[in-house]
């Protein structure tokens, strides 16, 4: 049996006849149980389910996947699990150099996941949390998608925010036990991938099957030089600068010196002042 999961409330998702068509496109010889997945509470009991021979197909893109793997412990299961690609930004198949590709199996990336803990509450991420403008670019995009806007631009609305409003602030680094101290930033982040944002390169030596993360942090900067340097992140080129720089860790707390804007698979906190990364 094939169990499809869909979250028919994103905008991203196909409707049901789609989706059964497609799947019989991709096998035709796989029954298909088709999955609601808001009606899913408990991933692990779900998961538990499956035979031998079964297998799961995900469809969404980096917010859902973000979901799935704190829904369900992937390590405890031994599955086989697909992606069909729904999503917006699919910074996750950008890094797997998979982007082209509508339907893959994904299950080696969903173990072994770095957890986040941020006042207490701990969660595994896909791609990578930010800390600083990318954080209040998800915040303020949240904010105009609630009054309705659509099409928003994000890097638009990052150099503005680079411009403008974002506010610098200090950053204090714990990684393996190494403390750094870093003056006005703009970006602090923790990588288990490559990209974020959308096709930003932010960690471009991150490999997400290693068994650390790229702390990348965007220091000294005044807002010209924050403006200049930013259009590197879509290709990496901003980690020659001598404001960026990239530690490797498996243990990081990252702590600012007045709350700022925060993102996860470009799910967005408001005014957070301290997080830590665990990668096993």
């Amino acid at each position: 049996m094939r169990y499809v999961i869909y979250n028919p409330l994103s905008s991203h998702c196909p409707d049901l006849d789609f989706l059964k068509n497609k799947m019989k496109e991709i096998d035709e010889s796989k029954e298909c149980t088709f999955v609601d997945g808001t009606t899913v509470d408990d991933g692990d009991k779900f998961l538990d389910k499956f035979s031998k021979d079964d297998d799961l197909v995900i469809v969404g893109g980096d917010g859902t996947l973000n979901h799935m793997v704190n829904m369900a412990d992937f390590d405890k299961h031994d599955v086989k699990v697909y992606l069909y690609k729904a999503g917006n930004g699919n910074d996750f198949l950008r890094d797997i150099n998979e982007l082209k590709e509508d339907f893959i199996e994904i299950t080696k990336y969903l173990k072994n996941l770095p957890v986040v803990t941020i006042n207490g509450e701990s969660n595994k991420f896909i791609n990578g949390v930010g800390f600083g403008v990318d954080g209040m670019v998800c915040v303020e995009s949240d904010k105009m998608k609630a009054k309705g806007k659509k099409n928003i631009n994000y890097t638009t609305l990052a150099i503005k925010l680079l411009l403008f409003k974002f506010k610098r602030v200090n950053a204090t680094v714990n990684v393996d036990g190494k403390e750094y101290n870093f003056k006005n930033v703009f970006i602090g982040s923790a990588m288990n991938g490559k990209y974020y944002g959308g096709g930003m390169k932010e960690a471009p030596t991150q490999d997400r099957n290693s068994d650390t993360v790229s702390v990348v942090v965007w220091h000294d900067l005044n807002r010209l030089n924050a403006l200049m340097n930013f259009p590197k992140i879509f290709t990496g080129e901003h980690i020659k600068s001598k404001h960026c720089t990239i530690i490797h860790g498996k243990n990081i707390t990252m702590t600012y010196s007045k709350p700022t804007d925060l993102q996860i698979d470009g799910e967005s906190l408001h005014a957070i002042t301290s997080y830590s990364v665990i990668k096993k």
